[in-house]
């Protein structure tokens, strides 16, 4: 297998998780970083014997580099894919993809165009605990979904929001708030799990936060299987609760909840995970944060390797921000919002 090179774009916390990462993967290289922090950017690329660049148009410049994983604030994903795209670079990126549905299709377009791939990360789907309970769903272990619940409620402070630049909480470059930051890895794993949505009805608000974007929010949704369910995200309560999934159906229930199923009974007991699946994905209690990130980015090199689409294309990713965005069309507009027709970006 011919070996990646690698280039970070973004030398913070995610991207170190990135990098340690590629590290540990196989026919992979991390060769260069783009930060603009000096101090950062030099000892994120020191730590891995890769190159420092200030700026990304000089990482694209480099033939040694064929994927580009941007670990950056969500608000510049797009020009950011765009110009990876067209300097030939396979482009992978952190969730969410982008922040509105135009910014999400120019990077889908940019990169079909330019023959390169654009996978997006959505580790929790790489739980084996969560991969558990979609095998379950698909072989109607539950018998017919009719709940299912997304329920993000995080605690964090003002000094959080304020630190590195200031671009959390904001519309230009995060996107929106407690939905959009925090709860979006839960609300793709409730519509992965149950299925498109075919209508919402949401509130927002910022209650204890000085911030644009909203730090609280619910919304009532519908999906196309005829299922309803609940969208729950917050940064403002006294503490942090695990990330919780909750489904109920005719024959059985299951929750899922921080990396582990605390509720399992389904209609039977059978083994839903093939031998492959079992061997990729252990059954390690408490293990640390950044393995799902290996496992997704291993799929995404082996697929590169192999010529096919990775997990988690751009049109996949989609999916999560276009209910993100619904919610807050609802809520700015105090109507339900069906997700058959177009919906808007940020709000006004």
């Amino acid at each position: 297998m011919a070996e990646f090179g690698v280039g970070i774009i973004g030398a913070g916390t995610i991207g170190r998780v990135h990098a340690r990462a590629i590290e540990r993967i196989e026919a992979t290289r991390l060769v260069a970083v783009a930060e603009p922090r000096e101090d950062a950017g030099r000892q994120l690329a020191g730590e891995h014997g890769a190159g420092w660049h200030a700026d990304t148009e000089s990482l694209l410049g480099r033939e040694d580099v064929d994927v580009v994983v941007l670990c950056t604030p969500s608000g510049i994903h797009a020009d950011q894919a765009v110009a990876a795209a067209g300097a030939g670079k396979h482009v992978i990126t952190e969730k969410p993809m982008a922040v509105t549905l135009e910014s999400m299709d120019r990077m889908t377009s940019a990169c079909r165009e330019a023959g390169v791939s654009l996978s997006v990360i959505f580790q929790y789907r790489f739980n084996r605990e969560a991969l558990r309970l979609k095998r379950a769903l698909d072989a109607g272990l539950f018998g017919r979904p009719v709940l299912g619940n997304a329920l993000v409620h995080w605690h964090r402070t003002q000094e959080y929001y304020e630190e590195k630049g200031g671009w959390r909480g904001t519309w230009a470059l995060d996107g929106g708030g407690a939905l959009m930051n925090q709860s979006v890895h839960a609300i793709d794993l409730l519509q992965w799990l149950l299925g498109p949505v075919e209508s919402l009805s949401g509130y927002a608000d910022t209650l204890t936060h000085d911030i644009e974007t909203e730090d609280v929010a619910s919304a009532a949704v519908r999906f196309t299987s005829g299922a309803l369910g609940a969208i729950q995200g917050t940064t403002s309560t006294h503490a942090d609760y695990p990330l919780k999934i909750e489904l109920r159906g005719t024959q059985g229930s299951a929750t899922f909840e921080g990396a582990r199923l605390t509720d399992w009974r389904p209609s039977r007991e059978e083994e839903v995970l093939s031998a492959e699946e079992q061997k990729h994905f252990p059954d390690v209690p408490d293990e640390p944060f950044g393995a799902a990130h290996e496992r997704q980015l291993r799929a995404i090199f082996a697929a590169l390797g192999e010529g096919s689409e990775p997990p988690i294309p751009g049109e996949e990713a989609r999916k999560a921000v276009e209910i993100i965005l619904g919610i807050y069309r609802s809520a700015r507009e105090g109507e339900q919002v069906s997700l058959e027709t177009a919906i808007e970006g940020r709000p006004s």
